[in-house]
């Protein structure tokens, strides 16, 4: 994979991550005050929010450091989980949750495009060359 290509998605899934995690913390902020006030329906669902926005951040933080480190061979595999974890980020959330998660995971899902780019290239030069 071109070195631009690498880092570039190396530095989306890291910021991606950050911002999932952060609406996480942020989440996590407003399910206490939810719960201090008594109003118990909606600290139950932004804590339960908060719980797998943190997941799904720790996730890509996680494939987005082995994607420079320890899988740098295993393009595929990274951009396929950076895409499936976006795509969970924003099953999650849905279209009206933290602004701050679903960019974030627009930003992983980013990464993980890029991390596919090159495999993919190379698979159409052979697929080209035997035909």
């Amino acid at each position: 994979m071109d070195t631009s290509e690498r880092g570039i998605g190396h530095l989306f899934a890291l910021l991606g991550g950050g911002l999932i995690a952060l609406g996480g913390v942020v989440a996590a902020v407003i399910g206490i005050g939810n719960a201090l006030l008594g109003r118990f329906a909606g600290a139950t669902g932004a804590l339960t929010d908060a719980v797998l926005l943190l997941v799904v951040g720790g996730l890509v933080l996680l494939f987005g450091h082995l994607a420079e480190h320890d899988w740098k061979e295993r393009s595929v595999a990274t951009g396929v989980i950076l895409v499936v974890l976006a795509a969970v980020g924003w099953g999650i959330l849905g279209f009206g949750g933290s602004v701050l998660a679903l960019v974030g995971a627009l930003f992983a899902f980013l990464a993980g495009v890029l991390y596919l780019i090159e495999p993919t290239r190379r698979a159409t030069h052979a697929l080209v060359a035997s035909s």
